[in-house]
């Protein structure tokens, strides 16, 4: 039993000297390994806190919105992919950066890099804004507007919020023309992202395009609010406030600042900031320079459509024959912007083109003939039974080519909208009956907008009453409305010389009726008001 006892202790004793070096080997690699996951977790640490620190920093360059502040952007991204290449949103943020310098920068290079980072992204699966917000735009720049639209909505319906989207739905609401919907929408995105100038510099220039000066300066201050640096906003704003008559010193300006910075303009900048010139030019009456200005924003950027529109109006002050096809032009190029269409029917008709302005009207009637907009009890109509402006400026071309049926069925067309432009609408159609000598028809219609209290906004109104009361014989009551459209005239910045010439007609038209007294009080009071 003894050597049987021996042998078994000895296996026992070989066991453990056999499991002493397994069992250091076994937690050798039990420290390798832990060894290695803690160095991969700190790698991995390292990693995201890198990504986040570029993605942070790219994001606040492409948030300033100049030209050079998203190139740093796009060089942050760049660092951030040769850490890690698989960076969905961050590819997604790329893609939207590219997108921004193609488009609203015409840097056609930018095109294909746009396109390739959204496709990485929506192959990483990104769920940020930026992907779905390009993808949305990309479909806008390739003409499928209805599409865009669909794509939204269908993110929406899943939840989907972000300004980056509405800004989105904006543009795809202007594409298709449905601009009141489109400036609720850009409205939404500049409150959903104050801090951006780029979403306020969208809603302003939309603004722009229908010919809202007052509102798209309003828009494009808060754009210069979040970056007083930038150069858009600036253009922009300058632009509206003399499109508006006044700001003329402080845009020359603006376009000396930002033309002094030629290494950070792209093409679409640089034909903005010579556009601001060209206008100047226009407001300070030099059409030849006004011209060549244009000309020069048009061969940086030849989708510059304000350019278009001033070289038009050049061309119509001269009463150039180029003037009606440079108009045709701008209105190809942004086939939403009301301005270029109205304002240009009135260019045209004062050049004496009144077939030339009817065209442009009927361009625009082509355009917004099938679009919807919402009515009462959740119904809708067509977008130019609620355009008073249009009816408005329809009614006086008809008038100007002397057809007095059409322009007048247009007036009323145009006060059936009863919106903001009533008032306009009903001294239109009130100037129109005094023209058929129907005095008394006429009569309903000025006493609202010219009424005895001198309270009226609108001078030419209080003019038309004080002629329709000379005509009626009641020369004291006529008086009376012609010095309210002087003083009126007057508040609204008149020059001296203009109103005393109106007086002068007026004291005229008195003696010729037979009221050398009531000319003679009429001269005093005038001259006292106007010395």
């Amino acid at each position: 039993m003894t050597p049987a006892n021996g042998s078994h202790g000895g296996q026992r004793d070989g066991q453990r000297r056999e499991s002493l070096p397994s069992a250091l080997i076994q937690i050798g690699v039990v420290a390798v390994l832990l060894a290695g996951a803690v160095t991969y977790v700190v790698h991995r640490g390292q990693v995201r806190q890198q990504v986040d620190a570029r993605m942070k920093a790219a994001r606040t360059q492409a948030q300033r919105d100049n030209p050079a502040d998203l190139r740093k952007a796009l060089a942050e991204l760049d660092a951030l992919f040769q850490v890690d290449a698989d960076a969905k949103d961050a590819r997604a943020l790329a893609a939207e950066v590219n997108l921004r310098l193609w488009l609203e920068h015409r840097q056609p290079e930018a095109e294909a890099k746009a396109r390739e980072q959204l496709a990485r992204a929506e192959a990483l699966d990104s769920r940020s804004g930026e992907r779905y917000g390009t993808r949305a735009m990309v479909l806008l720049a390739e003409g499928k507007a209805a599409e865009a639209e669909k794509y939204l909505e269908e993110l929406k319906t899943q939840g989907a919020k972000s300004p980056k989207l509405v800004l989105a739905e904006a543009q795809a609401l202007l594409a298709r023309g449905r601009l009141s919907d489109a400036r609720q929408a850009f409205a939404r995105a500049s409150e959903g992202a104050w801090r951006e100038p780029r979403y306020p510099v969208a809603h302003g220039e939309a603004l722009l395009d229908e010919g809202m000066y007052g509102q798209a300066a309003e828009a494009l201050k808060k754009a210069t609010a979040a970056n007083a640096e930038h150069l858009r906003a600036r253009l922009s704003l300058a632009l509206a406030r003399l499109y508006q008559g006044v700001g003329r010193e402080e845009a020359a300006k603006t376009v000396s600042d930002v033309l002094a910075r030629e290494a950070e303009l792209t093409p679409a900048l640089k034909a903005r900031a010579l556009t601001v010139r060209a206008a100047l030019a226009l407001a300070e009456g030099n059409t030849d320079e006004a011209l060549k200005e244009a000309g020069e924003a048009l061969a940086a950027s030849p989708d510059e459509h304000h350019a278009l529109f001033i070289r038009a109006r050049a061309l119509a002050l001269k009463k150039d024959a180029g003037a009606r096809p440079a108009f045709q032009e701008a209105v190809t190029k942004r086939r939403t912007a009301t301005l270029l269409y109205l304002d240009g029917a009135k260019a045209l008709q004062q050049a004496g083109d009144g077939e030339g302005a009817l065209a442009l009207l009927d361009g625009y009637e082509a355009v917004f003939r099938d679009v919807q907009v919402p009515a009462p009890e959740g119904k809708t109509v067509g977008a130019l039974e609620r355009d008073e402006r249009y009816w408005l400026a329809r009614g006086q071309v008809m008038e100007a080519l002397a057809r007095s049926d059409d322009a007048m069925a247009a007036y009323d067309r145009a006060l059936a909208v009863k919106g903001v432009g009533m008032a306009r609408a009903q001294y239109a159609k009130a100037t129109l009956l005094m023209a058929r000598k129907d005095y008394d028809a006429a009569r309903p219609l000025l006493t609202e907008v010219a009424p005895e209290n001198g309270m009226g906004a609108m001078p030419e109104a209080y003019e038309a009453m004080g002629e329709l009361l000379f005509a009626k014989g009641e020369f004291a009551k006529g008086c009376q409305h012609h010095f309210f459209g002087l003083s009126r005239a007057q508040l609204n910045g008149t020059p001296v010389e203009t109103l005393k010439a109106k007086a002068t007609d007026v004291e005229k038209r008195l003696a010729s009726e037979g009221q050398p007294a009531m000319a003679k009080a009429w001269k005093s009071e005038t001259d006292a008001l106007l010395q």
